[in-house]
């Protein structure tokens, strides 16, 4: 059943999401700040621009990366050896994809008839390296669970990133101001992560080492670059076909999506990855823990998925000016995709904790036809349909996904659908409730009808929840009466 999970586990995963998400949220507020505040003085042509560079960036990001931390996370023993192997291929493969990034920056930027490109492709590669210097101690962290500090060097970044940013702007940099702010950021990270979680090479691996990180890795890489597609090819087909104007306006469009729901997705991975890990010889309650995570998720994914589509239209209005109104429908498109790509997170981090990242690539691979195909034959009907395409996808990868994990590991369609049911009502509620105040309104004000909408949304959810999950409200009173004897 979903409750059936071990309570020491369930609290640890409480606490340790509520400082990974703190964590997440403070970097991505930050930037959030940022980017509303640099879209008043920079053109949406700069910022397609700049996310040109972050998306071919995050192909090359995905291959050096080549699941070692992951495989850090997973290992029980010869863990200094794997934590030596992992630096070692860090520097080695991100040495190398910056200098073939450095050789095709100039036909990169004549392909997107955007000469900034051979100049900023080179600059922004730099993180590459520097990522990898600081790579095992971040990992360390995640692994250690000891996620309130990891909240210092995230914070920091987002705070480097964002005031370096604005600054430049302001001085009249344009798309300078951005790269130049990323590059700031991640050395701020890097150099903070170090401080905090010091460690140097104390045993040379050996070559079972590198071949465990290389088995590890090879079915990870394949799975995570695949899925990658959806998300980079989308920006880089937009900016040939569409034009960065457009491509600047599309990413937007993904800034709080990505704050509220997709940030979610990369802190709870953090938490339940290791603690899947500790679980491997209890098959049962790795079962119980995979529905419970499941049904959490779900609930609080759902329904900020749903309340980020719900309010796009107010909020935009809100924080940017009238040239970028543009994204309101992608927004809430892909508040969707990504609401439901959150349920797709669970089993994958199930997957990696039973070392089974060979699943993870066939399923990725099945996926990949349809990515392609999609992607391709939407960008020229114009970015509203590119994000629609994002749902369509979410749901192809949750099917294929249920269906891998229904054949080779008994997980049941029942649990999964219970699972899901609760924030799926509150949610659907929850929306019927904010669209009725909306068409109820008669205020002029974008920041009135903002907060009256999201007041009846928030009420709405929280009633349904109390009548859905009433669990949770018990839980929370628990913490508290004993937060409070403990005073």
């Amino acid at each position: 059943m979903v409750e059936t999970a071990r309570p020491d586990n369930v609290g640890d995963s409480v606490r340790n999401v509520f400082w990974a998400y703190l964590s997440f949220f403070s970097t991505k507020g930050l930037n959030l700040i940022s980017i509303v505040i640099l879209a008043w003085y920079l053109e949406p042509a700069e910022f397609g621009t700049m996310a040109i560079c972050l998306a071919v960036m995050g192909y090359f990001e995905i291959i050096s990366q080549f699941g070692m931390g992951a495989a850090l996370i997973s290992v029980r023993e010869k863990v200094e050896e794997t934590a030596s192997a992992v630096l070692l291929c860090g520097l080695l493969f991100s040495s190398s994809l910056a200098g073939l990034l450095w050789l095709t920056a100039g036909p990169i930027a004549d392909w997107y008839g955007d000469p900034l490109l051979a100049d900023l492709l080179p600059l922004i590669a730099i993180a590459l390296i520097v990522r990898a210097l600081a790579t095992v101690n971040g990992t360390f962290l995640v692994r250690e669970l000891r996620l309130k500090a990891k909240l210092v060097p995230d914070v920091l970044r987002g705070l480097v990133k964002g005031l370096v940013s604005i600054l430049l702007a302001l001085l009249g940099f344009g798309v300078w101001s951005l790269v130049l702010g990323h590059l700031a950021g991640v050395v701020a990270g890097a150099i903070t992560t170090w401080i905090i979680r010091p460690w140097w090479p104390t045993r040379s691996p050996g070559l079972d080492t590198f071949k465990y990180i290389a088995r590890f890795g090879a079915h990870l890489i394949g799975a995570q670059s695949i899925n990658a597609t959806r998300r980079l090819l989308d920006n880089l087909l937009v900016g040939k076909v569409l034009g960065t104007s457009a491509l600047g306006i599309y990413s937007l469009a993904f800034r709080i999506p990505e704050l509220g729901i997709k940030s979610f997705t990369n802190v709870t991975s953090f938490v339940l990855h290791p603690i899947m890990s500790k679980m491997q010889s209890e098959p049962e309650a790795l079962k119980a823990y995979y529905y419970g995570s499941l049904k959490y998720c779900a609930l609080l994914m759902f329904g900020a998925g749903a309340g980020i589509a719900v309010l796009a239209e107010p909020l935009v209005h809100v924080l940017y000016p009238k040239e970028w109104y543009a994204m309101i429908v992608p927004m809430q498109l892909i508040a969707v995709a990504f609401a439901v790509g959150t349920i797709n997170m669970v089993p994958g981090d199930l997957l990696k904790a039973i070392r089974r990242t060979d699943l993870m690539f066939k399923i990725a691979l099945i996926n990949l036809p349809f990515f392609l195909v999609l992607i391709w034959f939407s960008v020229p009907f114009g970015i509203t349909a590119v994000a629609f395409i994002q749902v369509v996808l979410s749901v192809i990868r949750f099917m294929t996904f249920y269906l891998f994990l229904k054949s080779r590991l008994d997980i049941s369609g029942r649990n999964t659908f219970k699972a899901l049911v609760p924030g799926a009502v509150c949610t659907a509620t929850a929306s019927v409730m904010a669209l009725i105040v909306q068409s109820a309104s008669n205020t002029n004000s974008d920041l009135a009808l903002l907060i009256m909408m999201g007041a009846a949304f928030a009420t709405a959810f929280l009633v349904s929840l109390r009548i859905m999950a009433p669990e949770i409200f018990q839980q929370i009173a628990q913490r508290w009466i004993r937060k409070a004897g403990r005073a």
